[in-house]
């Protein structure tokens, strides 16, 4: 595993408390240190322009960078500009771009260890209709994928695991057919962005692509499991990628601080072995959010899935009947729309 880490990620500094702060980062370093996958850790590029307008608009990028210019700056209420957070956007757009281009060539595991995230950041900025950009300037999975794209892969696979809806990325992609999304987030309707519901499965030729499997609040590791085996993996087997993209947060951990979901190392373990699972060889991971223990734990349990290593957690927790009964009406109702496009 190489893993494209920049000093200049921590220069992105709010200039008031905010749940997305350089701390973020140190936790998640120290996390591997200790974990011993620390290794190989090497200076990223940063996008250009002509990187950029793969997936931006021209004038979204020129608000972004006339913004950058007077600093502290706000894009929206939840998404600042500071000294160096065009520095570290450009650094964490270019190092998810050459994990992209380095799964192509290697087969291996490449982590772009970055923020800002971007996830929620699409076209325009805002998508979807979400009242902000969530902390997010540039979507640095969509750039990976974009990059594949232009180098001709034609079957490119997107898990959104982050506790909240990759909207950005799925408005990116709506009508894309090549470009498979999954998105496990927490209900919609309790939590931002507000999006991605079952019916949203894509327009057009891209009609079918994009999976958004809804978690009712409180679920545990049992309802991943569920959602893993009944709809994620059999999609993905059947849809055959040629490369696996991971839109990697971890604030879905218990009492990582922004949500209500109560996954464990298990969960996060098992989301890693998802490329074994289907026999995909070519995974680049892009990191999302994630603000206390999700990062502390979840991170290095994500990683040892995707190594190959053993697994050391505890039974998976599990979920109160509620819950559970409100998953399944979720499932059902995805399974339901769905059936249209996969064997599920």
């Amino acid at each position: 595993m190489k893993i494209f880490y920049s000093e200049s990620f921590l220069k992105h500094t709010p200039p008031f408390p905010h749940p997305e702060r350089p701390e973020r980062l140190k936790i998640a370093l120290k996390s591997l240190e200790e974990k011993g996958f620390l290794k190989n850790l090497e200076e990223p590029p940063s996008a250009s322009l002509r990187d950029l307008l793969k997936i931006h608009d021209e004038r979204y990028l020129k608000r972004v960078f006339e913004a950058s210019s007077t600093v502290p700056n706000m894009l929206d209420e939840d998404t600042y500009i500071s000294e160096g957070s065009l520095e570290a956007a450009l650094k964490a757009a270019g190092a998810a771009i050459k994990c992209a281009a380095l799964s192509i060539k290697t087969e291996n595991v490449f982590l772009a260890l970055v923020r800002p995230p971007g996830h929620h950041a699409g076209r325009k900025g805002t998508a979807l209709g979400a009242p902000s950009q969530g902390f997010c300037i540039f979507n640095n999975v969509a750039l990976a994928a974009a990059v594949l794209l232009n180098r001709g892969i034609e079957r490119i696979a997107i898990i959104d695991f982050d506790v909240h809806h990759g909207n950005g990325t799925q408005e990116i992609f709506y009508r894309d057919p090549r470009v498979l999304h999954i998105d496990l987030h927490q209900d919609p309707t309790t939590i931002y962005p507000g999006t991605g519901f079952p019916e949203d499965v894509g327009e057009g030729e891209g009609e079918g692509s994009k999976i958004n499997i809804v978690l009712p609040i409180g679920s545990g590791d049992d309802i991943y499991q569920k959602a893993l085996e009944e709809i994620v993996l059999p999609i993905l087997e059947e849809f055959r990628p040629k490369v696996l993209l991971y839109s990697a947060g971890f604030d879905a951990y218990r009492e990582d601080g922004l949500a209500d979901i109560n996954a464990t190392e298990y969960t996060f373990f098992k989301l890693g072995e998802i490329p074994r699972e289907i026999g995909v060889k070519r995974v680049a991971v892009v990191l999302e959010g994630g603000y206390s223990v999700g990062l502390r734990l979840g991170l290095p349990a994500f990683l040892l899935g995707l190594t190959g290593g053993a697994p050391k957690f505890a039974k998976p927790s599990k979920s109160t009947e509620g819950v559970e009964v409100m998953a399944q009406y979720y499932f059902s109702r995805l399974k339901k729309v769905v059936s249209k496009y996969w064997c599920i």
